[in-house]
């Protein structure tokens, strides 16, 4: 049996030629260039996993920028190619606003003929903000790889907003995997809006408990024994798409042979 949870909505992505060329450069155009597939060509991105660039020079200095486009940091890859003074413009640009800055700049041959970029990733929604598209957003499901069939499915999350309305089964976009015990339980976190953790019946996906962590725990919980005892723990880090951030680690001991809690 192989559980998997998934996200349920639409993304919209696009493709925009590749503008390649050697010689002058302006810094916009090598903003464009390297930098829009992910942070969009208006700066603005899709936080939070792709930030916003609008106003960052109120939130790093002029230092740590050039250092992030040239090292990288967190999931973003460093841009080792780029020489100096490129990185230098692209700084400028992004502290400044002005993109006219030019700099000899050639582009670097490759295997991989790169004709075209992606235009950003942007998440198709209604006004509201919800994914534009019939609910569940977020499912568990349980497929029995023996017979190439799906044994059971079921939302996984809700929104708590509209839960409130009477809105419930919606699923939410969640992040992060599940494991599974030798007893039979199936631990999961990862959805985003309604930050619980949860245990379901391996065979039925029947919800068994649920805890409400301090942030989304967008992690795959770890299972370990000490002393005979099992325990589950799950880090809470939270922060996707303006829910709440957290940076803690939250370990439940599993009920013992003779039942105690």
């Amino acid at each position: 049996m192989f559980y998997v949870n998934a996200n349920e909505m639409v993304w919209i992505i696009k493709l925009v030629e590749r503008e390649r060329k050697s010689g002058l450069r302006t810094a916009r155009e090598l903003y464009v260039s390297e930098c829009a597939s992910c942070h969009q060509e208006n700066l603005k991105g899709t936080p939070p996993e792709f930030p916003s660039l609008v106003g960052i020079r109120d939130r790093r200095s002029e230092k740590q920028i050039s250092a992030i486009i040239s090292q990288g940091a967190g999931r973003m890859p460093g841009f080792a190619h780029l020489p100096q003074d490129a990185v230098d413009a692209i700084t400028a640009y992004l502290m400044t606003g002005d993109g006219s800055e030019t700099v000899a700049f050639a582009e670097e041959s490759s295997p991989i003929d790169l004709k075209y970029r992606l235009d950003g990733y942007i998440r198709f929604t209604d006004p509201d903000g919800y994914p534009a598209v019939t609910p569940p957003w977020g499912t568990l499901t349980a497929i029995d790889l023996n017979k190439g069939e799906i044994a059971w499915q079921i939302p996984l999350g809700e929104i708590p907003e509209l839960a409130a309305q009477g809105i419930k089964n919606t699923g939410s976009e969640n992040y992060g995997g599940p494991v599974v015990t030798a007893g039979g339980l199936i631990f999961i976190a990862a959805t985003n809006s309604d930050r619980k953790f949860r245990a379901f019946d391996k065979t039925s996906g029947e919800l068994l408990w649920e805890t409400e962590l301090p942030a989304a725990g967008n992690a795959t919980p770890a299972v370990y024994e000490v002393n005979g005892r099992q325990y589950v723990v799950i880090g809470a880090g939270g922060g996707k798409w303006g829910n709440p951030s957290g940076g803690s680690y939250h370990a439940f001991a599993l009920p013992q042979a003779t039942g105690a809690k």
